[in-house]
This record gives C-alpha cells, structure tokens and sequence, in this order.
C-alpha cells in the first residue's frame, strides 16, 4: 500500500508517534532518556464502513466466542498449509499469556515491552495476542541488528524477556530469552472473555525503523493507527498475506487490521532465501489469498518465476494488490495488472518521518480499469497539509516557475509536532534536512524525493534525490536509467541497478535472464545499454564498467540493499576477482542461517563484498591475525561464543564450519525438551508433611547403626557399597532391590559386585565383613512406600540412621513420564524415610545434566540448585524435580545433601565400565564408521573413575560440615577433563582408526540413509555437547581433597576393559607409542602403579 523511499519503516495508512532515536557509531550506542507525550493518531483515509473499530484483544476475543471455528491464521512455515482457527489461537495465546506471569519478575513495575525475535510464523502472533491480553506491547526486534542495537532498544524500553521460537537471539545482556515454543499447552482453557484479561492499552507495540541508516528510531503505536488501512482494505472476512517481517510496521498493522476485519492473516515460509520465498508466496496466491502487499523488486521477480514455468498465470482470487516501500515504476504497474486481473492496485507514499506531520499521500487503480496512467499520481490524505518544493540547495521552489524539485511537507507554525524532539533537536544550518522549520516558524519535513507537482496536494514521484547525477550540466535520474533498461532489454537482462562510486563514475550492475536471446559479455551489455539510451533521448550516460551479479541484493523487507548494493560498486574489482568459492545453500535451517550471517561478518572485515554468502575458507580469504582477531570478537559479540583466532585461522574452517562451531557451543536448547511443566510438577509432588517439625532435633550419625542404600546393584552402587562399609564398619546396610525375597536381593547385589570389583582385596572384604551386615530389602522405587509393608517401612525407619538415596532407572533417551515412577517419586519415598521415627540425613545422588543447559559456558557452574528448568532429556529432568523436591523439604529442615557427579567412566585400576553409558557407545559407533567429529572442536568431556566417585560420596556422608554446604560436584577440572579431540587421539592411539572431520561435515555423513543407526549417533552426539562445561567443586574440595586419575588414563583402560569383553571390536593397528605418564597399558587381571 504505502511506498517509502526513505530508509526507514514502511506505511499503509498508518501514523505513527516517534519516541526517541537512538544515535550509534562504530563504537557506541547512545541511547536517549526522553520521552514525549504521544499524540493520538487520527485515521487518515475515508470513513470506515465496518463496525467501530475495537483493540485487536477485543476484536479477536469476540470471533473466539462468536465464530470460533473462522480461520485466523493460515501458515505455511513447515512448507505446507497449517491452519488455526480462532478457537485455537485463543487456546496458544491463553497457555502462553498464563506461563509468561508465572515468569520471575513478570510482575515488576517498570516493564510494559516485551520483545519477540521472530520470522513470520504463527507463533509471533501467539505472543503477540498473549502479551497484549496481559496489557503490555510488544516490541518486535529485527533479525539483523547487532547486539549492541538490541542491548540499547531494551534499555530503552525496559525490556526484560525476549520471546522466540524458531529463530534465537544472540546474546542480549541483561535480557532473559525465553523460547516461548515450550510453553506447555493447557488442557483445559476457559471460554474466551475480556475479563480474563488485565486491563488493554491502546498502545500495543513499540515499532522500530529497519536501522539500515544506523540510526533506529521506536515509536509507540496505538491499534488506532491502523484503522485506516482496514478502510483501505474494505474486505469483510478477507485473508491478508504476511510477506515481510514483523519488526516492519505493515506486517502489525496488517494483523490489527485482520482481527477488524474478521479476517485471517496468510504467513509465507520464512526464509532470508529469495528464491524460497518467492516460491511461497506463489503457493499462497496460489491458495486463493485475497490481500497481499509486495514491494515492486520482489514482485518483479515472483511475476518472473510464475511465468518460467506458467507463461500465462493469473491470480483471480486475489482482491487488492498493495505495492511499496520503492519507487512504483509503471511496467510494474502493467504487469501487475496482467497478473492480477480481478485486484484492485493500491500504493501509498509514505514514511516514518512524513508520518509525523500526516503527510500520507495515496494512488488507487480500480479493478475495472481498463487502462493504466502514464504516471502514478499520489494525492495529499490529509487537509491542513501543505506541498513544497525545494531545489538542490534547500531553497523553495516557486510553482509558478518549475512544478519539479524535492518534496517538502508543511504544517501550521502552532502545530503541536513542533516540539517533537526531532524538530527541536533539528540542525537550522541544514537546509535539507528531514526535520527542520520554514522561514515562518513552520514544520516541515524533507523528503529527499524529487517529484513534479500535478496540483497543489498531488505528485509524481521521479525518483531519490540522491540518485539524480549531473552529466554534462543536466541531471540524469539513474532510477529512470534502470526502469528503461529493464523494460525495453528484458529479452536479456532481468534486473539491474546504476551507482554512481564515491570517484563520480556510473557502474551498471546486472542480472541476467535464465535464457538470454543475445551475447552477454559485459563489453556487450554496455554497448546495448548506451545504444538504448541514444533511442529514448536520454542524455549520454558513460557507463565506467559493469558486471554480472546472481541477484540484486535485498533486505528484509524486500526492499533492495542499497548499501550493499553501493559497496559492491565501489569494489567491483575485487567482486570480479574472488568470486571462487561457493556459495552457501539456501535453508532456514539454524546452521545455515548462522553460516550466512559469519560469511556476511568475514566478507564486511575483509572488505571483499563478493565473499558474502559464500563459504570461502578463512585461511586462505586473505584473514590474517588481526581480521581473524576481530571476526573472533564480533562471533563472541554476537552468539556468545568465544573460538580462538587460532583455531579459525589454522583448521582450514569456512563459515560453515564455525557456524556448527556456534551451535555446538550455544547448546541451550535441550535435544529432548521438558514435555511438563516441570517447576509446577515439582510443586504438585512436594509433600508438606515431610518436615523436622515434631520431630527430636538431629543428631548427626557418626557411626551409624544403620544405612539404607538405594541402587546397590548398579555400576556406582557397587562401588558405593564397598566405601559405604568401609568408611561405617559397625553399620549394617540395608540395600532396596528388586527381587522375589530378601535373600535373592542379597545374591543378586554380590553377583553384580563379583563383575565389577576385581581388586582381590575388596571382594575378600565384601564377602567376609559386609555381607554379614548386609540387609536384603526387596522392594522397588516406583511403588509407594517402595513396595514395604507399614510394619518394615517403621521398622526400617526406626533403626537407620541415614539414607543414601542412590537409585535411579538410567535410560538416556527415555521421557520424563516414564522415568518419573522410580526416579521421582522414589525420591519423595526417600524423603518421607529420612523423616519417619527420627531424623537421618538423606543424601542424593543425582548428576551434573540436572543443572539447566550450560554447554559453552565461560566459568565453572556454581555448586546450587537451579530454578531454570531448560534441561535435556527425560533422566536428567527427573534428577532436576528430584532436587527441586529435596530443596523444599530443607527449608522444612530435613538434613539432605545433593551429589552431582559428572560422567562416572571406568574404575581407576581395572578400567571396569559400564558399557550402556553414552560415552562407550558413542566411540563405539565412531570407531564402527571410522569418522570423529574431533577437527577443531572446542567441546570437552569430563570422566570420573568409578571408585573415587564412591571415595567423595563416602566421605561427604562421614561429615557433618557437608550438611549446611547442601550441593557437591565431583569432578576435578585439573584432571577430570579430557578434549574430545585428545579422547579419538588416544582411540587412535590404541589401535582404531578414526578419522577426524569438522562436526558439520560429520552430521552430513550421519544423515545419509546407508548408515545405519545414524539418528542414534547424532543423540549421543548431541549429549556429549550437552555436557561440554565446567563445574566448581570448592564445597567437596573442603571435604575429600584427594583428586582422581587423569581423565585420559581413565579413558584408555575403559577402552582395554571393553576390548576385553568383546564389546568393542579388536583393534586394527598396533598400538602407537605414547607417553606413559598419560596413558598407561595396564593389565586388566593386575592393579598395577599408575594410580
């Protein structure tokens, strides 16, 4: 509807109120503190001839009531059509409303903005509707803008969450990001009502300029605003195509204006792929939408692509056809037409600026007409406003004398606009200005278009005022010099675009046809071009050089990039020269997505625009240490991610490469999200009654009578048994398992601990001192009482002193419901043990995947329990609420410990391991097809033998001190942690040949569908990354000080111990010689004395 030719936001009848500016160079971002009183916008088109017009709450509320079952969105983001009635969206915009307020902080004054980071898709309208029912706006980021443009909007405004699904934000600091995709569904959702609501504000989004000039401006916006285009539109129940961003003002009013229109709004795929979208947008045409709105670059090039495959395609059910945001050339016009017969033509002249002063201007072409005008005349919306010319210098023009010059809108010198802080802050010594005041004190805003007046309150428009050059004396508009190449050469040029570089000289940019009819050397075209021009009359244009691009480039919007499109002309030698690498496919896909955007920063650092979008290899571009320094430093600016200048620089990576990098390091999406919310399953499973109230004071058991042990019969439990007995010689254990009868529990626990422990001593110790001791309780954990009668669960309670809880159901790709039964609630069971008869310090063990999504993570995590409940897979989400419900019985004053141990590998004398753990079969698998993933990987893996897990246990239960301390980490970080590259170097080492590959290309080998088990392989793959970070072990340092083996050495006798029984397959090679401090061979049957 609206076409700006400014760089700034678009409009389609819309105004707007400008809040502040925010000014930034290249090295800060100044953020203004000023804010005026916003101005109630008046629509500015004819009156409207629906219902009066409501909030878009209350317009959407009353279709959920009254015609539930309407369409309200049609998405086509998965690549096919995906509907959502009314009814459904009131269910996601419900759910999500009640999650956001369960949100800390949620309730604090000061904070009325939202933001959302999101493409076109369904669940942009899903916040939006959900934040606004909440009575708070929305403000819709751009995908392209910079950390520091996102850090200063949030300042600005307050903002403390940011919603996204799909498409994450990089690092915002100060701001939380929250995927609002896994919020969960409610079941049950009541009817639709206004009084389910807070109270609604007018004002429902700040909206931002694209920031393309590097100034972003926010403005508030009240739904009033869009109003207009509803009058405009004048379609009840129409579909309305959403084709550009939602940061762009037309995309939100056109959803304002859907919800008045109890409509429906049509979301192409979203994609920065132009190709992609066009083919999209062609579906949904295709689909019968009845309003869509395209800038004339994007719709010369879906009218293109239509006709490649349909030469005669027409869109007979669509109904109004907007075009903006660029000049509106009239071939675009004809076009239009053709293609769509039945729609009305509709294009405004506008912009953000003009805005202030109501200076929207309209052009109309009726269905039924059969001709299309010369010219497209815009007319003055508004009375009150005035039409000025000015000439180059900024003087006015006299109509009477020229009807040509720069567009100048005026108001009364007592219009209110005059104390905005854009014409206060104004600079008087800048005639041309876009804000400034005329010699009788009036408003006035600069448009910079050169246009011809056809009466005092129409134009055309002939183009930007900086695209008018002087040649020879007489001023060439390069605009007009690109409608007529394209026009009258189509047969062989598609699009085009002139420059004129910063040394005065003309370069042509062209695209050309898939089939061009003639030759297209450049020596070619150039002489075809200036032959044309001598057949219009145009004056000589020398045309310096020109050459062929894929595309012209666009941004967002589907307007062109012009400051790309001008830094390519100003280095078009290095364009023609370094066009060798090749170029990134389109996808959406994250990886890619990120891939594009590092491409973008290296071609930008390098200064070699013609490396954008191609996966070049950064070593060998031209980066040297300084470049590579500052691609680093802009990496880490904008995902959050540090990767050494060297490891860029020495690995032979492209942008491609770093870009899974990125991926692997960022890591805080889980693989296997909570399918519950789990803070409100922790609340619902906490029992109130499991408390030291009533009960006598601890007493805390230095020598036990009695233990009960939990999971006794797995791999650590084993272990654990032994120290247990050994570090309590006087304690009989009561250990619960599942058995037919106690005595089989008892047979069952030696027959495990007989595979295990192979230190000749520690079996003669288990069976001659702790098997007296021993207590078989057979039971299991996912019963109530764990299976116990009263009469043993009170005698039980009655005589122990203490509970190490250390069972669980291990199953790393399980969910969480069907892990909750004996990981769960046989927590809760353990917790009403520790408090029945008297008192006993229970102590958990859980682990380090509890602790919510931290891969890439600078510092060690801190030895605490964690709220955020952002954790991978259905075991580790059972360890988190198992925490979370230990946590609440301690403020009760139940004495408890929580242990985190990090990955438990072989023991540190035997290498016995468990095979079933992730570790071992993911360097089974890669040994199985001969690929790691360990080239320029900076993930590490950290592995604690068995036994000194159990040593650290032990001794924290021995301890009094250890029970105000609460949390414990075991895992060293000077010997625990071992790269994953060094992990396949030692697998190589030992005889397997594995070769190393980047992560990206290794995932591309996984997909292949002749490999088998592949999507198994990219789960362990991913849970390795999952646990790619540091923990802090100050609280069990200050308890077991001893440290364990080397993680390294551990990791060699757990491959000797797998070799052993047969689960790995016999090496390949011989062993290559390594250092024997590292990794010693041992003898499996012998200890021997590197320990």
């Amino acid at each position: 509807m609206v076409v700006s030719t400014h760089d700034s936001d678009d409009m389609l009848g819309i105004e707007v109120q400008p809040i502040e500016s925010m000014e930034e160079d290249a090295e800060m971002v100044e953020v203004s503190a000023v804010e005026p009183e916003p101005v109630q916008p008046e629509p500015a088109l004819p009156a409207d001839p629906f219902d009066p017009w409501v909030h878009p709450v209350e317009a959407f509320i009353r279709m959920a009531r009254d015609e539930p079952d309407a369409l309200c969105i049609n998405t086509y983001e998965s690549g096919e059509s995906v509907r959502y009635s009314y009814r459904d969206v009131w269910k996601h915009a419900y759910s999500i409303a009640q999650a956001l307020k369960a949100l800390p902080g949620w309730n604090d004054d000061g904070h009325d903005a939202v933001g959302t980071f999101c493409e076109g898709e369904a669940h942009w309208v899903f916040f939006s509707l959900a934040v606004w029912m909440l009575g708070k706006k929305t403000l819709n980021f751009g995908l392209n803008w910079p950390s520091a443009v996102r850090k200063a909007i949030c300042a600005r405004h307050s903002v403390k969450y940011i919603l996204h699904h799909y498409t994450k934000p990089g690092r915002t600091e100060g701001v939380t990001l929250v995927d609002g995709g896994t919020f969960p569904m409610l079941s049950e959702v009541p009817a639709p009502s206004l009084e389910l609501c807070e109270p609604l504000d007018d004002f429902v989004v700040y909206i931002c300029t694209s920031g393309t000039t590097g100034i972003p401006k926010s403005y508030k916006f009240s739904h009033i605003g869009a109003m207009a285009g509803r009058a405009v539109n004048g379609i009840l129940h129409c579909s309305i195509g959403l084709c550009q961003l939602p940061s762009f003002i037309v995309t939100m009013s056109f959803v304002l204006v859907a919800l008045n229109l109890k409509g429906s709004v049509w979301m192409p795929t979203p994609t920065a792929q132009t190709i992609e979208k066009v083919e999209s947008i062609i579906k949904i045409l295709d689909d019968g939408v009845a309003y869509v709105y395209l800038t004339p670059s994007f719709l010369k090039a879906l009218v293109g692509m239509a006709q490649s495959t349909r030469s005669n395609i027409k869109w007979e059910k669509t109904l109004r056809l907007g075009l903006g945001s660029e000049i509106v050339p009239i071939s675009t016009i004809k076009s239009a037409k053709i293609c769509f017969p039945n729609a009305e033509i509709q294009s405004g002249y506008g912009s953000s600026e003009i805005g202030l002063v109501d200076g929207a201007s309209y052009f109309q072409l009726p269905a039924e007409s059969l001709t299309v005008p010369e010219k497209l005349v815009y007319k003055l919306a508004k009375p009150g406003v005035r039409c000025l010319l000015f000439d180059e210098e900024g003087n006015i023009v006299d109509q009477n004398v020229s009807k040509s010059g720069v567009l100048v809108n005026a108001v009364d010198p007592d219009h209110p606009v005059r104390n905005h802080p854009d014409f206060v802050n104004a600079d008087p010594n800048d005639r041309l200005a876009s804000f400034g005041f005329l010699s009788d004190g009036s408003p006035r805003v600069c448009t910079m278009d050169w246009v011809e007046m056809v009466s005092e309150n129409e134009f055309t428009v002939v183009g930007r005022f900086d695209q008018k050059i002087k040649v020879n004396g007489v001023y060439v508009d390069l605009n007009h010099l690109e409608a007529l190449v394209v026009q009258h050469l189509s047969h062989t040029i598609a699009d085009c675009a002139f420059v004129q570089t910063s040394e005065k000289k003309i370069v042509m940019l062209y695209v050309l046809q898939a089939r061009p009819t003639t030759r297209t050397e450049p020596s070619d075209i150039i002489r075809m071009t200036q032959d044309l021009l001598a057949l219009v009359n145009v004056s000589k244009v020398p045309i310096h050089n020109c050459f062929q691009l894929d595309e012209i480039p666009m941004i967002k919007n589907g307007k062109r990039d012009l400051k790309k499109i001008k830094w390519i002309a100003e280095n078009n030698d290095l364009h023609q020269g370094s066009v060798v690498y090749p170029r990134l496919a389109p996808s959406e896909a994250p990886l890619f997505r990120i891939a594009a955007a590092i491409s973008s920063l290296g071609s930008q650092l390098l200064g070699i625009p013609s490396l954008d979008g191609r996966n070049y290899s950064i070593s060998g571009a031209g980066f040297d240490s300084l470049s590579v320094g500052r691609l680093a430093l802009a990496i880490k600016e904008e995902y959050d991610v540090e990767i050494s200048p060297m490891m860029l620089l020495s690995n032979g990576l492209t942008p491609l490469d770093v870009a899974q990098l990125v991926i692997d390091l960022q890591g805080n999406h889980p693989l296997m999200p909570p399918t519950v919310d789990l803070d409100q399953e922790a609340a619902r499973l906490d029992d109130a009654s499991v408390t030291a109230e009533g009960l006598p004071p601890l007493v805390f058991p230095e020598s036990p009578r009695g233990i009960v042990l939990t999971g006794a019969t797995g791999f650590l439990g084993s272990f654990l048994l032994y120290e247990l007995a050994a570090k309590f010689p006087a304690a009989r254990i009561y250990c619960l398992v599942r058995a037919a009868s106690d005595q089989a529990a008892i047979d069952r626990i030696f027959e495990t601990a007989r595979k295990l422990i192979l230190n000749p001593q520690q079996t003669h110790y288990l069976v001659n001192n702790v098997r007296p001791r021993l207590v078989g309780v057979c039971g299991d954990l996912s019963l109530d009482q764990w299976g116990l009668t009263n009469k043993r669960w009170k005698k039980i309670g009655k005589e122990t002193d203490m509970v190490v809880h250390c069972g669980a159901e291990v199953h790393w790709l399980d969910d969480y419901e069907a892990l909750k039964g004996p990981n769960v609630l046989g927590t809760a069971t353990a917790l009403r043990l520790a408090t029945t008869h008297h008192l006993k310090p229970l102590h958990f063990i859980s682990a380090v995947g509890a602790i919510p999504m931290a891969r890439g993570a600078r510092t060690p995590l801190e030895e605490r329990v964690y709220s955020n409940w952002n954790v991978s897979g259905g075991y580790a989400q059972t360890k988190w609420v198992s925490e979370q419900l230990i946590n609440k019985a301690r403020s009760r004053g139940v004495p408890a410990t929580i242990i985190r141990p990090s990955l438990i590998a072989s023991d540190s004398v035997y290498g016995v391991c468990h095979s079933d753990d992730y570790i071992w079969q993911y360097i089974k698998g890669c040994i199985r097809i001969g690929i790691a993933p360990s080239n320029a990987t900076p993930v590490i893996i950290t592995m604690n033998p068995v036994d000194h897990v159990a040593k650290v246990v032990a001794a924290i239960a021995a301890s009094e001190v250890a029970l105000p301390k609460f949390v414990f980490h075991i895992s060293d970080p000077e010997r625990s942690v071992v790269t994953e590259t060094k992990l396949f170097e030692i697998v190589n080492a030992y005889g397997w040949p594995v070769m190393f590959e980047t992560r990206e290309r290794f995932k591309a080998l996984l997909y292949r569908p002749s490999l088998p088990n592949g999507s198994s392989m990219l789960t362990l793959m991913h849970l390795i990354l999952s646990m790619s970070f540091l923990v802090d072990n100050t609280n069990t340092r200050s308890i077991y000080s001893a440290l364990g083996s080397q993680a390294g050495r551990i990791a060699g006798r757990g491959l000797l111990y797998l070799t052993h029984i047969g689960y790995l397959p016999p090496p390949l090679n011989a062993p290559s010689p390594l250092r024997p401090e590292e990794h010693p061979r041992p003898n499996i049957f012998r200890p021997d004395t590197h320990n």
